[in-house]
C-alpha cells in the first residue's frame, strides 16, 4: 500500500511538473542589424486580450523592451511590436500502474486495474512580434507559453516572469 501511494505522489509531482514548465520558442531575421534600432511603437494585434490583461502584457513587454535599449514612440518608429495571445484546455493522463497486493479465489492472479488520472489545466500562449518599419518585414518573433492559475496575482507574476524569459533572447545574437 506503501508503495502504491508513494508512486502516485511521485507520478503527480512529475506531472504537475511538467504541466507548469513555461515553454519559449524565438525566431529572428539573421541579416537584421538589431544595433540599428532605437525605437519602437506598438500596433493592434489580431487578438488583444480581454479585459485589464491587454495594459498588463503591454506593459510587460514594454518593460523588457526597455530594458533592452528601445524608447517607445507615437510617432516614426523604427519598429513596429504586436502581440497576440490565446487560452486552450489541455489534458494530461497519468497512470499509475498496475498494483500487486493479495487477492481471494482461484485464478486471481493479484493484478489490480491500471489507475489513471486525468489533469486538466488552462495554458496561455504570447506571441510577441517585431518588424521593421522601414522594409515592413517580420525580424524577431517569439512566443511563451505556460499554465493558468485560478489566482489574479499569481497569473501576474507568470506573466512578468514568461516575458523577461522571452526576452532574454532579444536582440538574437549574432553570429561571428
Amino acid at each position: 500500500m506503501k508503495t502504491r501511494v508513494m508512486a502516485g505522489a511521485v507520478l503527480c509531482l512529475l506531472v504537475s511538473t511538467l504541466a507548469f514548465a513555461q515553454k519559449v520558442n524565438i525566431n529572428a531575421d539573421r541579416s537584421a542589424d538589431f544595433a540599428s534600432y532605437h525605437t519602437y511603437m506598438w500596433e493592434a494585434g489580431p487578438n488583444p486580450a480581454q479585459g485589464f490583461w491587454n495594459q498588463r502584457i503591454i506593459d510587460a513587454v514594454d518593460k523588457q523592451l526597455q530594458a533592452k535599449g528601445l524608447t517607445k514612440v507615437d510617432a516614426n518608429p523604427d519598429l513596429w511590436v504586436v502581440y497576440s495571445n490565446s487560452i486552450k484546455d489541455e489534458k494530461s493522463v497519468a497512470g499509475a500502474g498496475y498494483g500487486l497486493g493479495p487477492t481471494w479465489g482461484w485464478g486471481n492472479s493479484g493484478a489490480n486495474a491500471a489507475v489513471n488520472n486525468t489533469f486538466i489545466f488552462r495554458v496561455g500562449t504570447l506571441v510577441v512580434e517585431i518588424a521593421d518599419t522601414k522594409t515592413r518585414q517580420l525580424i524577431w518573433r517569439g512566443s511563451v507559453s505556460d499554465t493558468i492559475d485560478d489566482k489574479t496575482n499569481k497569473n501576474i507574476n507568470i506573466l512578468d516572469k514568461s516575458v523577461a524569459k522571452l526576452f532574454k533572447g532579444y536582440p538574437p545574437k549574432q553570429k561571428k
